[in-house]
């Protein structure tokens, strides 16, 4: 939450300034309410309707094998919750749960404007001196300000076309106008957050940081030392001042040469329009505003420069992007994370881990390697990964006489794991982005994931063995089994997600909503590690985190509409077949650009920005879609994992107590080991695809 004036008791207060604080504790007070509320509203809703699903048949199918049997004491009582069941009509609940979905990604958006989760290119903005820094994040907010009062207006508009149509939903009969309604509501209040952030950055200097070691209960002494820090304290001012003003201007530069195109006072030569549809996206993304907002900025000003495409349809693209179920699964795969993360599963994960290879060589570093690949298994998220296994054994490594580099690099690039080995939510962006089944998806990990996981134990063996670092003595049988049935409740999810949707009982959304109910039961009633009372802050942690990337999403598919409507990826693709480009030159250069990208982007941003441009080629010369989604998943795990933006290396910073600079270094031999399987994972298609394969998918 924002900081405001210092503490004033409230009778000191006037009375205008009174009624505007209470009003902003209310307001601030509902925000979160609402969207802690929909989001386990919706998981429990989509769960309802899966036990409504099976429980009906289930009932009576039971009823009558009992019959069979000669069992006639719980037949009617079987009968009768069949008929109870079979009489309640829950074709309604899909529906519902994406409108309230939908209302969560809003309001939610504008919680993460207040909170600072939304994600930015800041790199060069860190450069500056604080003074000149200040001007371009000023900048970034007031657009951010701008382009939400643009799509509240538009959205408003939008509302009343429909409330005068009278249209109804489908299944619910409720009136559409309500649902639209989001949109201008949650724009405005996103509007009204990017203005009371900038108001309070202008008078203190201060922004809302998003801290993710410490949201996923890693507390931090201090702040690490970054290369962007250290870049910053050596850049001398006249750099400043250039670099400063390069970046403010340069935005307006691009949107002139865009209005000299239309007028045509200047000709625009082939391909102008690509590359300024480009430019301005990087122009603006380089100020350091929110990935999503530059996205959006970008779109409304090429549509409005050198398009007829009306405005308005842009208020319908922003509701119809994220009206998807498929979308749903990864609020619930996040707040699945976020329950087993605080309930006691990684570290009985790590003890089983432990158990199992603590007497090799480096036996807690193969532990670490075990044990993220475990939860990995459960959460789908990298950081949440090196959060919840790095907490645990990053000081138990470092307190057995382990180097802490070799730790921390352990389990920085281990964590990785969590976007590879299925559920992942980085695979369930590429399927959205492009429409591709997120269960083979999943399927199809799995080999690469164990593949990968095998090559950095054997790294961690090898440097282990070579440094002569401790090993932990041999766990007898029964102690290995003790802790395995430890955590044979928290292993049990992945059986529910992978398995429930290869045999086809659910849905990835289905499972993903059953296996954060699951998780739920487990962390509070199994393990008892999580208290009732913190439910509700996992539950606002989650649809934080979730809110940040749907917002991501609806300005992707609005870049994605511009994308199509101007045939870019056609044009690619042409371009490419006519110069000779084959899959091979193809997907070293979608390796070289992913990489490249991955320098200066967190990896959702990258999916959702370049998945849509570099598939349609990829199908034009004949690759897999499948084997594509791995390649690019993979190329987000080295993006993790190394500077300046590497999440994971920011996250394991702060467990470590490490510099960015440091721990740059001390990843490299597992960084190497990634690069080299990314290699085997690009020209060997058979390590995505013979798994889905052998199943029939």
């Amino acid at each position: 939450m924002i900081s405001s004036d210092p503490p004033v008791s409230l009778p000191e207060l006037a009375p205008g300034r009174r009624v505007g604080r209470l009003a902003g504790a209310l307001l601030d007070r509902l925000e979160e309410v609402l969207i802690a509320s929909l989001i386990a509203a919706a998981t429990a809703l989509v769960f309802v309707a899966v036990v409504h699903r099976y429980g009906t048949s289930a009932s009576i199918d039971l009823a009558k094998w009992l019959e069979a049997h000669g069992i006639t004491l719980f037949s009617p009582l079987l009968r009768g919750l069949f008929a109870w069941l079979a009489a309640r009509d829950l074709s309604w609940a899909q529906e519902l749960c994406i409108y309230m979905f939908i209302w969560m990604a809003k309001f939610g958006a504008a919680y993460g404007v207040r909170t600072g989760i939304h994600v930015g290119v800041d790199v060069l903005v860190l450069r500056l001196e604080p003074k000149r820094a200040r001007k371009v994040i000023l900048f970034g907010l007031l657009c951010g300000a701008v382009f939400t009062a643009t799509i509240a207006n538009f959205g408003l508009h939008f509302v009343q076309g429909v409330w005068s149509s009278g249209t109804r939903s489908n299944d619910l009969e409720a009136p559409m106008w309500i649902v639209y309604l989001a949109i201008p509501l949650g724009s405005a209040l996103m509007c009204f957050r990017f203005l009371q952030v900038a108001w309070h950055f202008w008078r203190r200097g201060e922004l809302p940081r998003h801290d993710q070691a410490h949201v996923d209960g890693v507390e931090q002494e201090e702040a690490p030392v970054t290369l962007s820090t250290e870049a910053a304290a050596a850049s001398s001012k006249p750099r400043g001042r250039v670099l400063g003003w390069f970046l403010l201007l340069l935005p307006f530069a691009l949107l002139g040469l865009g209005l000299l195109f239309k007028h045509g006072v200047v000709p625009a030569p082939g391909g102008a329009r690509t590359l300024l549809v480009f430019a301005l996206l990087v122009s603006l993304m380089l100020t350091g505003m929110p990935i999503s907002i530059a996205l959006g900025l970008t779109v409304l000003s090429f549509m409005f420069l050198l398009t007829e495409v009306p405005l308005d349809s842009v208020a319908m693209k922003l509701f119809t992007g994220i009206e998807n179920f498929e979308i749903m699964a990864i609020p619930f795969f996040i707040l699945a994370g976020n329950f087993l993360t605080h309930g006691g599963v990684a570290r009985r994960m790590i003890s089983f881990a432990t158990a199992l290879v603590g007497h090799w060589h480096g036996g807690l570093g193969l532990s670490a390697v075990v044990a993220c690949a475990l939860f990995a298994a459960v959460s789908g998220s990298s950081p949440a990964t090196v959060v919840a296994i790095g907490s645990v054994l990053l000081p138990a490594m470092v307190k057995a006489g382990y180097p802490r580099r070799f730790g921390a690099g352990v389990v920085t690039t281990s964590g990785a794991l969590g976007i590879l080995i299925p559920p992942s939510i980085a695979m369930v962006l590429y399927a959205v982005s492009t429409n591709t089944s997120v269960g083979k998806l999943f399927i199809a990990g799995i080999v690469p994931g164990m593949l990968l996981a095998t090559m950095l134990g054997l790294m961690t063996w090898y440097r282990a063995r070579r440094g002569d670092y401790p090993r932990m003595a041999r766990e007898p049988w029964n102690r290995k089994l003790r802790a395995g049935r430890d955590s044979i409740w928290g292993l049990l999810l992945i059986v529910i997600v992978i398995g429930g949707i290869y045999t086809g009982l659910f849905t990835p959304t289905e499972a993903a909503a059953v296996s954060a109910v699951y998780a739920f039961i487990v962390a509070v009633f199994v393990y008892r590690d999580l208290r009732l009372s913190e439910v509700p802050r996992v539950l606002l942690a989650s649809a934080n985190t979730s809110a940040m990337l749907l917002y991501i999403i609806t300005n992707a598919v609005l870049f994605s509409f511009l994308m199509t409507s101007e045939q870019i990826p056609q044009a690619m693709a042409g371009w490419m077949v006519e110069r000779g480009f084959g899959a091979v030159g193809f997907l070293l250069l979608v390796n070289l650009i992913l990489l490249a990208a991955g320098n200066v982007m967190e990896p959702s941003s990258i999916i959702l920005i370049m998945a849509p441009i570099l598939f349609p080629v990829a199908m034009k010369l004949g690759i897999d879609p499948i084997h594509f989604g791995i390649l690019i998943t993979v190329n987000m795990e080295v993006g993790l994992c190394h500077p300046p933006v590497g999440l994971n290396l920011y996250v394991a910073s702060g467990i470590a107590r490490m510099g960015i600079t440091e721990l740059t270094i001390a990843v490299w031999p597992w960084l190497v080991t990634m690069l080299v399987f990314l290699v085997l994972v690009t020209y060997v298609p058979e390590i995505s695809l013979v798994l889905p394969r052998l199943l029939g998918m």
